[in-house]
Formats: C-alpha cells, structure tokens, sequence
C-alpha cells in the first residue's frame, strides 16, 4: 500500500528539525547560557516558544515523555537561563546545520525560495489544540533561508505532534503505552527507545499490562517484544490514519509542485542527516 503523502513528507521534513538534537556541538552551546545537559536542552529548547511553561504544561505537550525526566529539567531551566537565550542557540544550531549540510546546493535563491513556499505552508495549518505549533508562530524565521527552512520543519513537525498526542489521548493511549505500540509495529526498538524516555521498568510493565488488558497487546507479549493483536493493529492504524488526515496541507497543492517540493527536499533531507551523522536507529523513527 502506498504511504500517505502526510507521513512520506514528515519523513522528509523531521529530520530537517531534529538534527538540531544530533549535533555534536548542540549540549555545549546550551551549556553556554546556563543549560546543564542535553536532555535539559531538549526539553527548554523545545517549550521556549511558550514562555517559561511549568514543569505540568511541559508534561501534558511532551506526551511521550516520563513526568519525572521533564520534572528534572523544567522549570529549572528557567532559573538558569532565558527562552530568548534558549531559542537564539537554537536558531544558531540550525543556520550552521543546514548550511554546513547543504554547502551551497541548493543555490541560494533557490534555497530562499524552498524556504519560504514551505514556510507560507507550515504556517497556515489549523491551530486548534495544538498549542505548541501554535507557539511557535509567534517566532521569527525570516533571518536567513536556513532559518526559514528550519522553521517550516519545525512548524510542521510540532502540528504532526500535537495531532498525533490528540489522536493517542482520543484511544486512551498514553505516553509509555505509546512506546510499545511502536515497538510492536516494528518502527522502534526497545533498546533504542526505553533509555530515552525516562519511564521506569514499573511504569512499562504496567503499560505493558494495561495494553494486554484492552486486547491491544499478545499475552505473550513481554516489554522487550511486545505483539500486536488485530484490535491492537487497527487501534494503531486508526491513530495514525487521523494523524495523516489531520496533519495534511499537502493535497492542496499541484502535484508537479508537490513532485518537485519532495525531490528538493529529499536532497537537503539527506545532506543535513549526512552532516550530523544522523543516526539510522533512533527514538524518532525516521
């Protein structure tokens, strides 16, 4: 079956924003205006377009993370540095990704232009419940073409969350249940994604048997490997069928447009992830 545009351009477009998290220099640039780590530079790098967001808000937008792994992150970050400080790094780490990815190919007007036709489509999605998207339009992307490509991906990948975190809630899915259906569904890894979220091994056996519980999950599933049932499949089918339709501004667009919007895309996608060493296995799944 052919992938829904929606996915086949988040593929595309994800990466373009999360190499900002893979960039070897990414901690010590935070450190530099009072950040201490880099999951503390994830999670205020991330929530800076809101403000200063308690520790609650942070934990209700970051679906997928422990309460305790942002708890030891926010609010303090606030304390030790400022959005605007958090968000300039950020900007700073993006320009130097991209362009030190693309080196001049595509050219610059060409760059300029891919930019802000993707920037004009990322910033014209649906607003509605999707409140870090919604925050991040109040920023500012016009200071050079890199920035303007790395806010459009941006904008685009947090409306993809923020839809996605409203499909999983709609199915009574929550955060570490989430992780497991991905791992059943073979687009995660346990050893990949369990380090990374900071539940504990309590909270994932007790996801896991909540899952088994519903029906969603094997009896034989284990946490390492956990087993889709067919109502666990298309329970999962459903989130991201809604997630694809609710997160596509895509079929509005002329198809020889959309044909070549990819083809450039793919390019600067791959060149960007070459860059940073991307790494193929990784939480996001892409």
């Amino acid at each position: 079956m052919e992938e829904h545009i929606s996915r086949a351009m988040w593929r595309l477009y994800e990466p373009i924003h999360s190499v900002v998290y893979f960039h070897p220099n990414a901690t010590s640039s935070y450190k530099a205006v009072g950040l201490k780590g880099g999951w503390m530079s994830y999670f205020a790098s991330r929530s800076a377009a809101l403000g200063t967001p308690s520790k609650e808000v942070v934990e209700a937008l970051f679906y997928h993370f422990a309460p305790a792994m942002v708890a030891r992150a926010i609010p303090d970050a606030w304390n030790l540095s400022s959005p605007e400080l958090i968000l300039n790094v950020r900007n700073e780490i993006a320009m130097e990704t991209i362009s030190g990815g693309i080196r001049g190919t595509p050219p610059e007007k060409e760059l300029d232009n891919l930019s802000a036709h993707l920037l004009e489509i990322a910033s014209s999605l649906p607003k509605g419940g999707r409140a870090l998207y919604a925050a991040h339009l109040n920023l500012h992307w016009e200071q050079s073409s890199e920035l303007m490509l790395f806010g459009a991906a941006t904008l685009l990948r947090e409306h993809r969350g923020d839809t996605h975190n409203a499909a999983l809630a709609a199915h009574g899915i929550d955060g570490v249940q989430s992780h497991l259906l991905q791992i059943a569904a073979g687009v995660v890894t346990h050893d990949v994604i369990f380090p990374t979220r900071g539940w504990s091994e309590d909270a994932w056996k007790d996801g896991l048997e909540r899952l088994m519980s519903n029906g969603l999950l094997s009896q034989h599933s284990t946490p390492e490997n956990p087993i889709l049932t067919e109502l666990g499949r298309l329970i999962k089918q459903q989130v991201e069928i809604q997630t694809d339709n609710h997160s596509n501004p895509w079929t509005s667009i002329k198809p020889s447009i959309l044909a070549n919007l990819q083809s450039r895309l793919a390019d600067i996608c791959a060149q960007v992830k070459r860059y940073v060493g991307f790494p193929a296995n990784n939480p996001i799944g892409v």
